[in-house]
């Protein structure tokens, strides 16, 4: 029969256990205060743990955190992810609202399996899962996301068809360059294949009607210094829209300027005088219009000339759409 003694400590070590397998710090200090041991008492345990767990996944380690000033369980494969990062990632899929309701189910059905404490996840996530609305397309994209991140990582010269906007239907035999996510869809980024200039040109990926490789496997070739940087171009396009890359400057009037170095990376602060700040920005220019002008009074566009004649006009359109006061 055990004594009080073993069975404090088989509950201690549960209990770390229980904080450890869950992706909690466990600060050995504070057990040691609180559970009225030393702290070589509760490094014992940790490495009975860490001992337990090493059986179970070899690549496992609890080690200290200096950052988090504490230890933790580092761990690979399957069980890489902790309850911490399953409920921290199911927030923003669930706020990207990306994907369609099946193929969210699964995704989330596919995290929580790999969660210690799986009751505790579904009870925070649930009402956004219950009201989770999707984008209007309806569209699975898994598997068109896989077909074309393998074209691009191979360089695949792709036939498709397009619905563009307006409802039209359009063919391209393209060169995809890249896929990104930007507000709630993906897109493929591409060029015209056999174009001498080529554009880079942006599609919606929901948009695509048919796409499958060109007869005969053809390939498309970029040197690796010309090659698409999807970073690079994160940075400097705005809302999927490319047109011109230009500088632009502007005086930003409103309260958080770090909302404004937030979405637009490349900006930066020329000045800062009585509370107006003077930015520039390298961007795509026809997608950041809509920024600036969603800004309000908060935004003068300064310069370049032409860029700020198209704004005043703009304004003005949506001025003359308001009409005469009553």
């Amino acid at each position: 029969m055990k004594s009080q003694h073993d069975k404090k400590k088989t509950a201690r070590i549960l209990a770390i256990y229980d904080q450890i397998i869950r992706g909690e710090i466990v600060n050995k200090q504070k057990w040691a205060e609180e559970q009225k041991v030393t702290d070589k008492t509760i490094q014992r345990h940790l490495q009975e743990i860490e001992a337990y767990l090493q059986e179970l996944y070899p690549e496992s380690e609890v080690a200290y955190d200096r950052k988090r000033q504490g230890h933790r369980l580092y761990r690979e494969g399957s069980m890489a992810l902790s309850d911490h990062d399953i409920f921290a990632v199911a927030k923003v899929l669930l706020d990207a609202r990306a994907f369609s309701e099946n193929e969210m189910e699964e995704i989330l059905d596919h995290l929580l399996r790999l969660s210690y404490n799986r009751k505790a996840i579904e009870v925070a996530i649930g009402n956004e899962r219950q009201f989770y609305q999707p984008v209007k397309h309806g569209q699975d994209l898994i598997e068109r996301i896989w077909f074309f991140s393998q074209s691009v990582q191979k360089q695949q010269v792709l036939d498709v068809q397009y619905q563009k906007q307006d409802g039209t239907v359009k063919a391209y035999k393209i060169n995809p360059l890249g896929l990104m996510f930007n507000e709630y869809y993906f897109y493929v980024i591409a060029e015209i294949n056999g174009k001498e200039n080529p554009v880079s040109l942006v599609f919606r990926l929901d948009r695509f009607i048919n796409y499958a490789f060109c007869e005969g496997d053809q390939r498309f070739t970029i040197d690796y210094g010309n090659r698409f940087k999807e970073g690079e171009f994160r940075e400097q396009i705005q809302f999927m829209y490319t047109g011109e890359l230009t500088t632009i400057r502007f005086r930003f009037f409103g309260p958080s300027l770090e909302a404004v170095l937030d979405r637009l990376p490349t900006a930066k602060v020329e000045k800062n005088e009585d509370g107006v700040t003077t930015l520039s920005a390298r961007v795509y220019g026809e997608g950041v219009k809509k920024w600036l002008l969603s800004q309000g009074d908060w935004v003068e566009v300064l310069s370049p000339p032409s860029y700020r004649k198209e704004m005043v006009a703009m304004i003005e359109r949506m001025r003359g759409k308001y009409g005469e006061e009553k």
